[in-house]
């Protein structure tokens, strides 16, 4: 083979398989519509449909698109999606309690619940009502909503790198562009999980939406299920819907399943393309969606799936990673709640008595007072029921000496 036809030949794959690299956005500025059997509208996004496809809907009814015209998708109802399964939540006592004292212990720790990475594929999508343009090259809007999500999750106690890098222009190479970003904050950073934020192009209704009293624009999870973590990031999607329906229920619009797309997920498993609102809502909105869609991120990074293979529950890696719940790896994260969540009650109780005293001096006297008398009371009761409970056996060998 000649060097010239090894080069069509390879032109001819590169073209050939590049559209199962990344399903896209419409170029057109169009969207597509997704109908069932019956003709009803079920699904609306800017992203440009392929037979194989997949959506969820925001009352997680999932569809699989099988015939495509133009902007229109048909799609064939696959079920009824229960989502309980992907969120267990802890309703005891404890569990409740642990979960409001949270942020608290987390501060007092001087720790992190976690360390999340951003950035923006498009780093020119912008909100026409409040930037005055779709697209601003190098400065999107999309910005502004990244820095909302950032700050959100920083005051929950949540570590955040949030990448300024620029990936223009919005094309179909923009997804290698963003991969360097993306592989670099990964090696970098080692988060634990990675977001990558993005706008939609659809009618501004599709999007709003009021949660808790709010107007807001609501989000959209997109996976990629070409690459070889895509049965894993669709679990990581469907357990952040879950969460998210439980904390703000219609906060998540659905999730789009992209047969052919990849997203740079590849390159971690809980990497996630959001769509927060679209060009035609205002910024605002969309900024107050992605601060309410923050509340759900630190409940979802504490609920991992165990881990496995080398760095399991009590083994060690070959590297020396000493596994989850070992005993070299110190007290597990309950064990340590625990002792904080005591802690925290012994310092308000001191605090309460000092408030209810108004001196040093008394709140010691009052607990000296507490701590000899009711103390000794309960001790007194104790000593005097075994000095009862002995006084037969006493009796007894009295009247045997007697005899």
């Amino acid at each position: 083979m000649t060097n010239k036809s090894f080069s069509i030949l390879l032109a001819l794959l590169f073209i050939i398989t590049t559209p199962l690299c990344y399903a896209a956005q419409n170029p057109d500025g169009n969207y597509s519509t997704v109908l069932d059997e019956a003709g009803n509208t079920v699904y609306v996004t800017g992203w440009k449909m392929h037979v194989g496809d997949q959506m969820l809907t925001e009352n997680n009814r999932r569809y699989e698109v099988i015939r495509v015209e133009d902007n229109i998708a048909y799609a064939k109802f696959l079920g009824e999606v229960n989502l309980s399964a992907y969120y267990n939540e802890d309703t005891t006592l404890f569990g409740k309690l642990q979960a409001y004292l949270q942020p608290v212990i987390v501060a007092a720790q001087g720790g992190s619940s976690g360390k999340v990475a951003v950035y923006h594929t498009h780093s020119d999508e912008s909100y026409v009502p409040s930037d005055g343009e779709e697209s601003i090259l190098g400065a999107g809007g999309i910005y502004k909503v990244g820095e909302t999500f950032t700050s959100s999750l920083e005051k929950k106690g949540v570590t955040v790198i949030h990448s300024q890098a620029k990936h223009d222009p919005h094309d179909d190479m923009a997804y290698e562009r963003s991969r360097r970003t993306a592989l670099n904050l990964v090696k970098k950073e080692q988060p634990d999980a990675v977001f990558d934020i993005h706008r939609d192009a659809v009618p501004p209704q599709v999007y709003k939406g009021n949660v808790n009293g709010q107007d807001i624009s609501k989000v959209q999870l997109v996976v990629g299920k070409y690459g070889p973590t895509g049965k894993q990031i669709e679990d990581y999607a469907l357990q952040i819907k879950a969460a998210s329906d439980k904390k703000h229920p219609g906060l998540v619009k659905g999730i789009f399943f992209a047969k052919g797309g990849d997203y740079n997920q590849d390159l971690h498993p809980r990497s996630m393309l959001l769509e927060a609102g679209a060009h035609t809502n205002s910024r605002e909105s969309a900024e107050k969606g992605i601060a309410l869609f923050s509340d759900v991120i630190p409940d979802v990074l504490g609920k991992s799936s165990a881990p496995t293979g080398t760095n399991a529950a009590g083994t060690t890696g070959a590297a020396g990673n000493t596994g989850l719940g070992s005993a070299a790896s110190g007290p597990s994260g309950a064990t340590k709640s625990i002792g904080w969540i005591l802690g925290l009650l012994l310092v308000g109780g001191a605090a309460f008595l000092l408030l209810s005293t108004g001196s040093l001096k008394e709140a010691g006297s009052k607990l000296k007072n507490f701590t000899s008398t009711e103390f000794a009371n309960f001790l007194g009761i104790k000593k005097s029921k075994r000095q009862n409970s002995s006084s037969p056996q006493k009796k007894s060998d009295k009247e045997d000496q007697d005899k």
